[in-house]
């Protein structure tokens, strides 16, 4: 007997959530394979981005998958909510990634400039 990915993915949110991430890091890395073939970006920026967007799809859609069960309702409804709540989490992933990062820019731009000055101090 085969084994059956999806079905068993869907008996959970997590593995929904599992699901969705596995669906938009491959959109990502197909995105990305094309932007280091252009040289628009380098591999390690690839692996970044993919890495960030595999996560907020995979989150996004366990999302989804939660709040369209907490509204229930018709067809109709429960894939509105579950749209809504999708790009909801995947903007405040977004959103989020984007804080670390300039934080983490930040941090480490300080770090050079004490490098800087205990150079000179000791210099």
């Amino acid at each position: 007997m085969t084994f059956q990915l999806a079905p068993f993915l869907a008996k959970s949110v997590p593995g929904i959530g599992v699901f969705g991430a596995i669906v938009g890091g491959a959109a990502a890395l197909a995105k990305n394979v094309q932007r280091v073939k252009d040289q628009q970006i380098s591999t390690t920026e690839a692996a970044i981005d993919t890495g960030k967007e595999t996560v907020g799809a995979g989150l996004a859609t366990a999302l989804s998958a939660v709040a369209a069960t907490a509204v229930g309702g018709g067809l109709v409804v429960s894939l509105g909510t579950a749209v809504v709540a999708g790009v909801a989490a995947k903007y405040a992933w977004d959103r989020a990634a984007e804080l670390v990062e300039k934080r983490l820019l930040k941090t480490g731009a300080e770090a050079a400039g004490d490098e800087d000055i205990l150079r000179e101090e000791l210099a």
